[in-house]
């Protein structure tokens, strides 16, 4: 890589100026993708750069200030609590979706019973059959009415349920294929374009309805570029082919800082990169069935000195908390059991008590882009005699062998700021596919408890105690934070978000 960057070095004085005021006298940012994708939907596909731009195209009922800790209005106007089961939504009127469909509540019933019907492909479908119905009481008037009683249930809404078109859907075969073929919502940006080989453009809506303080469009255009090569794409944004590049790794952005035209802004977005374990022995290795080995190899861990050189922004950015939330944007994140510390000849000692005086080897499961972090974490296991083979696959790939129950151990980033409640993490680490590899049932009375506890200070005890058995069991281990880190053309700023403290999303992209 660094050979490739010397070589186009002479050549980027020249040519960095130019096309990027180009680009931005079109108003279009080219934005460097790395796994490019072909539906976009906040229900099928996923994964991060997906995610990028579906916030600026769909839009939730909805949404909650972080930063302020309040409410805000979105597709619905205002709302009420009929009881502890119902919510009552005032709908807004005027509101078209990007084809000129009118939203009104047949959009919201649509879509509650799509995300339910048996037949719909969807990721984590399990969150989806908390509700139970939603009844339309008149054009702009819904009733959702939850299973049973759930204390996040006004974080579901705004957090998971984006909606689509009822008319347009209602037109495929296969209602799976509406972000394939249809992308259409009602945010403050439309697809343009979406394919394979050319890739996404999103475009800002001339009309918007929505409040300009919590949503907006940064720029005219949002372009991204499938360059599933890292090291093309940064040969392309040193040369002026791209403007910006995300989840640029440290030897990227060292690279890159200071080359003309350029510049790096990190955004501490709390995705948590967090490592599980085959607890039950599904997999086939029952090595980790042993809570005494889990520690161990949590103790041979030496977290800062990776932080410091392999996460991007290093421990200025990053954050390491000692549980599986963070304090700044988790509720009831108080647990008091903190994490071992780097220790690795008490964990050779560990180890020994618990029948492996050698060590042992598995199979480490992680998420392609990141691959170096789970190699440092490999090489640092060494020093115990623990040894990692480490298996970065795609998404995918990823999801696939997840749900089979292949994993020895494996680790991800976990968006802990895409829906700031304490249940979170831990229903969605701990249950679901997860419960496989688990099947805690004191923990799971725990998670269940303190989802039906409508009372705030009792929740917080509940959480404490669920978190705390977390470390205690050393079930979970939570690595750091993982900052995005952007390389752009010195044109561009990266603003804050305005509801999520911990996110960014294609809208917050802007000219200076």
């Amino acid at each position: 890589m660094r050979v490739g960057l010397m070589s186009v070095a002479l050549c980027a004085a020249m040519l960095s100026a130019l096309p990027a005021a180009a680009q931005k006298s079109k108003d279009t940012l080219r934005l460097g993708l790395n796994d490019p994708f072909v539906i976009l939907s906040p229900y099928q596909g996923g994964g991060d750069e997906a995610s990028n731009f579906t916030r600026g195209v769909y839009e939730t009922l909805l949404v909650f200030d972080e930063r302020h800790k309040k409410w805000v209005p979105s597709l619905a106007k205002s709302w009420t609590r009929i009881d502890n089961r119902t919510l009552e939504f005032e709908l807004r009127e005027g509101i078209v979706f990007h084809n000129g469909n009118t939203f009104d509540a047949d959009d919201v019933v649509n879509m509650v019973d799509y995300l339910k019907h048996p037949d719909s492909q969807i990721n984590f479908k399990q969150r989806f059959l908390l509700i139970e119905k939603a009844e339309k009481l008149g054009p702009h008037k819904v009733h959702i009415v939850f299973a049973e009683p759930i204390a996040t249930d006004m974080a579901n809404l705004a957090y998971r349920y984006f909606f689509f078109d009822a008319e347009t859907m209602a037109k495929h075969a296969d209602r799976d294929d509406y972000g394939r073929l249809t992308p259409i919502g009602t945010g403050p940006m439309k697809v343009a374009v979406l394919d394979k080989n050319k890739g996404i453009v999103v475009e800002a809506i001339d009309k918007y309805h929505g409040d300009k303080t919590y949503f907006r469009a940064g720029m005219k255009r949002v372009h991204g570029v499938p360059i599933p090569d890292r090291q093309t794409q940064i040969a392309q944004l040193v040369t002026g082919g791209i403007d910006m590049i995300r989840n640029a790794s440290p030897d990227d952005t060292r690279e890159l800082d200071g080359k003309p035209n350029l510049d790096v802004t990190y955004s501490a977005v709390l995705n948590l990169y967090y490592m599980g374990f085959d607890v039950r022995g599904k997999s086939g290795i029952n090595v980790f069935g042993d809570e005494r080995v889990r520690r161990a190899l949590w103790m041979s861990i030496d977290r800062e000195a990776i932080v410091k050189y392999i996460v991007p922004g290093g421990l200025k950015v990053a954050e390491m908390s000692q549980w599986l939330c963070f304090k700044t944007t988790t509720p009831d994140c108080n647990p008091t059991v903190p994490l071992p510390k780097f220790d690795p000849e008490g964990a050779k000692k560990l180890l020994a008590e618990a029948g492996y005086p050698n060590g042992f080897e598995y199979n480490y499961y992680v998420t392609a882009p990141h691959r170096a972090i789970a190699e440092a974490i490999a090489g640092s296991l060494l020093k115990a005699g623990i040894r990692a083979n480490v298996r970065p696959v795609p998404l995918s790939v990823y999801r696939k062998e997840q749900v089979e129950g292949k994993f020895n151990a494996w680790s991800t980033v976990f968006p802990t700021g895409g829906f700031p409640d304490a249940s979170n993490n831990l229903d969605t680490l701990i249950l679901g596919h997860f419960d496989q590899y688990y099947g805690d049932e004191d923990l799971k009375k725990l998670l269940s408890d303190g989802l039906a506890e409508f009372d705030e200070k009792k929740r917080a005890a509940i959480y404490h105690q669920a978190y705390d058995m977390v470390n205690r069991k050393s079930y979970l281990y939570p690595f750091s934070s993982i900052p995005n880190a952007y390389v752009h053309t010195k044109d561009i700023r990266i603003m804050d978000n305005p509801y999520m403290a911990g996110e960014t999303s294609v809208t917050d992209y802007a000219w200076k």
